[in-house]
């Protein structure tokens, strides 16, 4: 009897021993339990948008393989700062996930006085997903179809040309100011609640130029609508070959890009980390997505992670040094 019982304890220790390491542990959430419940992927801005786009279907590819919802929740305003400040509130279980942008990432840690929440510290990058680089247009009507033309243009009628943008401080009005800055010109920024409204008043002649990245303004170039003058962009576009770029009309310096990244809040475990960044290169590796992104006017790039982090880096540095020759500041 003895013997029995003492074969019913070591069973009953061993089986004890087997469901422990079987069942998931409370204090890692890494565990193969997640995703447990529906993923929500934040984005900064309204839903339309490139964005949008490329967060709709990066959660279409994670529903299919993990098998649970992923939903896209929109949270626009103040520059993108309402949707960056929550996602880096959330708890790191891997359940809420931060389309980051270079606003949200970069800019806004110099424009704003006060933000509230830590772009590189609050966040772990899970890689960067598209980028795109910015072009100054104008309305057909400005009798200028080179950029040289154009700043002769500007320069005999100073102060009475406007170009608009999607906000103060976005990209697209501080590669305005870029531009005015190294080509010495006088025009009057105006800014909009977004980049549609501003594009339909260029297309409507109530503005003469703006600095709009290639998928916000690529329909309108193809019913010519607006007129393309240069690509901010050291390498030629596939999407846009003929358009000539800034180094190759004489300015090396005046190159600026928009582009977005996926993020998670920073105490997510390495295990949910690392799974993620397998399916976000899966995604951006995928036919159909580079395909649907290149219809609007996106080429997909793939950066290393480590290259990403460096460039991120250098990209906060580089807005801040422009954010502060401008002296802009927002509360």
């Amino acid at each position: 009897m003895m013997l029995l019982a003492r074969r019913r304890l070591i069973l009953g220790g061993a089986a004890a021993v087997a469901n422990a390491a079987a069942a998931p542990s409370r204090a890692d959430p890494s565990s193969n339990t997640w995703p447990s419940k529906t993923i929500a992927i934040l984005v900064p801005f309204p839903a339309g948008g490139s964005a949008d786009l490329s967060a709709r279907l990066l959660a279409e590819h994670l529903k299919t393989v993990l098998g649970q919802p992923v939903v896209v929740e929109n949270k626009p305003g103040a520059g993108g700062n309402i949707a960056a400040a929550e996602a880096a509130r959330a708890q790191g279980d891997g359940h809420t996930l931060f389309v980051g942008t270079n606003g949200t990432q970069t800019i806004n840690q110099s424009l704003y006085r006060h933000l509230a929440y830590d772009p590189a510290a609050d966040f772990t990058a899970i890689g960067m997903m598209w980028s795109a680089p910015h072009l100054i247009v104008v309305h057909p009507a400005i009798p200028a179809r080179s950029l040289d033309t154009f700043i002769t243009y500007v320069r005999a009628h100073p102060g009475e040309l406007s170009f608009g943008s999607s906000g103060i401080g976005s990209s697209t009005h501080l590669f305005g100011e870029m531009f005015k800055a190294r080509a010495g010109l006088d025009m009057i920024h105006v800014p909009y609640r977004g980049q549609g409204a501003a594009l339909e008043d260029l297309i409507g002649g109530r503005i003469a130029a703006m600095f709009p990245i290639v998928p916000d303004v690529i329909a309108a170039m193809r019913a010519d609508q607006v007129r393309a003058l240069a690509l901010a962009a050291n390498s030629a576009s596939g999407i846009l070959p003929d358009v000539p770029l800034t180094p190759h009309l004489g300015y090396p310096d005046l190159i600026a890009l928009a582009w977005v990244a996926l993020y998670v809040p920073a105490l997510t475990p390495a295990p949910i980390i690392k799974r993620l960044r397998a399916q976000l290169d899966a995604l951006l590796v995928s036919y159909a997505f580079v395909e649907r992104m290149k219809q609007v006017g996106i080429e997909v790039e793939r950066r290393r992670l480590d290259e990403f982090v460096d460039f991120a880096q250098q990209e906060r540095d580089r807005w801040a040094k422009v954010i502060a020759s401008l002296k802009l500041q927002i509360e």
